[in-house]
């Protein structure tokens, strides 16, 4: 159902892994962006650990059929 909505058009792509990332990571992702840049999507963010990591290029990743995706998510806390 999810697949049709985007292949359909009446979401945005970039927003509709926003949400899942922000799920997937039970929104422990701070500074969150994702963007398309020619072709790529490309998800930004900070997270305390690499599971946490993980946990967001996996929901990426389940929305994305034959699309390139980059992560640019820092790995560490916040400094004070």
């Amino acid at each position: 159902m999810l697949r049709d909505l985007l292949e359909s058009g009446d979401v945005p792509l970039v927003r509709t892994i926003e949400d899942r990332v922000r799920q997937t990571t039970h929104g422990r992702i701070r500074d969150l962006v994702v963007e398309e840049v020619q072709g790529e999507v490309v998800v930004r963010g900070q997270v305390s650990s690499h599971h946490t990591r993980q946990l967001a290029l996996q929901g990426a990743l389940e929305l994305l059929s034959g699309k390139s995706l980059r992560a640019c998510i820092e790995v560490g806390q916040r400094p004070r």
